[in-house]
């Protein structure tokens, strides 16, 4: 199992790369839809700590007592021209009280884990032996019924639920420490009209006019994904000359309290996304990818490492500008986890040798 904490209880989230999961309910649909094969309890098992949520509300099959159909708040991955909005009144699944909730009729894509699954099994995950010490990042992001969505973090989550607010770029692990972090979109948390207590926001910096701010409550990253979905040609190369182009943008922002986010991740609409994606595991492209990362450093050292004075590098050393914090992946497994982890522990002088 991968495990962070030991990289020190002081070190601040901007200072440790981790893995995140796209898409990351996922589990199920075609083969150009499905992006996982692990729940989140087993991706967190395996190192997963950032987890990019869609949720809609699905009408299952079922009826309620009250003759009402029953719908159940899960992720999905659709393009939102394949959806159908409609708003109607439900019951929610596991409750006996009727909602209104806006259901979303997907023509393609697929839905996947259930919201109050998802949720119990974060909870699980840092209540247990092996993830007491850890922490993990729910991001909801594209979603419907956002109250909903927040009703179910704090009453799932309960004592988990990261409730310290604050700049999550520079808490340290000790202070996330056994606790699920909730990040909804701006335009999410202005949807919910009851009180939240623990709920913060996310930022992306690579949107026009976005800046970091010191006292903001919530995450800020730099970074975005997807390749075009209608070019089904050198997806490997797409992907890597968008994200290059991408950590040259953010190294230009010259602060490293922001959190990077690089994709290795291609998108496709008919291609299967696990097949595209063992291509990328493999050894030459596991080895672009660390180049890929690499760069993300801007000026020259992995700060966190610190050369002696005899070393001949010592004097070049310099604290970093910007590199990748989380790397984003699909059908997270094993390998790709403790590659991901394996870079917080690359010295200077290997790394010298793969930028």
């Amino acid at each position: 199992m991968v495990t962070y904490y030991e990289l020190g209880k002081h070190r601040q989230l901007n200072e440790i790369v981790i893995a995140g999961t796209h898409d990351a309910g996922i589990t199920g649909g075609g083969s150009g839809v499905q992006t996982q094969t692990l729940n989140i309890m087993e991706q967190a098992k395996e190192g997963v700590r950032f987890f990019d949520i869609r949720v809609a509300a699905a009408v299952t099959s079922a009826k309620h007592a009250s003759g009402r159909p029953v719908a159940e708040l899960r992720a999905f991955h659709a393009d939102d021209k394949v959806v159908m909005k409609l708003d109607r009144n439900v019951v929610l699944k596991g409750t006996n009280d009727p909602v209104r909730v806006t259901q979303s009729k997907l023509a393609g894509g697929a839905f996947g884990l259930g919201l109050t699954d998802m949720l119990q099994q974060a909870r699980n995950f840092v209540h247990s032996e092996i993830g007491g010490s850890e922490f993990l990042i729910l991001k909801f992001d594209k979603c419907t019924n956002w109250g909903l969505i927040a009703d179910a973090c704090e009453k799932v989550l309960g004592l988990a639920l990261y409730t310290g607010g604050g700049n999550i770029n520079t808490r340290t692990l000790k202070q996330l420490k056994g606790k699920v972090v909730v990040l909804f979109s701006t335009k999410g948390l202005a949807e919910v009209q009851q009180a939240v207590h623990g709920i913060l926001t996310f930022k992306n910096l690579t949107a026009e006019g976005a800046s970091y701010t010191d006292q903001y409550e919530g995450l800020q990253y730099y970074g975005k994904g997807g390749t075009s979905p209608f070019n089904p040609v050198n997806k490997l190369k797409q992907n890597t000359k968008k994200q290059s182009k991408l950590m040259l943008g953010a190294s230009a922002l010259q602060n490293p309290a922001i959190i990077g986010m690089m994709y290795w991740t291609t998108t496709g609409l008919i291609e299967s996304i696990q097949k595209r994606d063992d291509g990328m595991w493999d050894a030459p492209n596991v080895a672009k990818m660390k180049r890929l990362w690499g760069q993300g450093l801007g000026d020259f050292v992995n700060a966190r490492v610190s050369l002696p004075s005899t070393n001949p590098l010592a004097a070049a050393q310099q604290r970093r500008s910007f590199f990748p914090n989380i790397v984003m992946i699909d059908f997270a497994d094993p390998r790709k986890c403790q590659e991901i982890r394996a870079l917080n522990d690359l010295s200077a002088a290997h790394l010298t040798a793969v930028v």
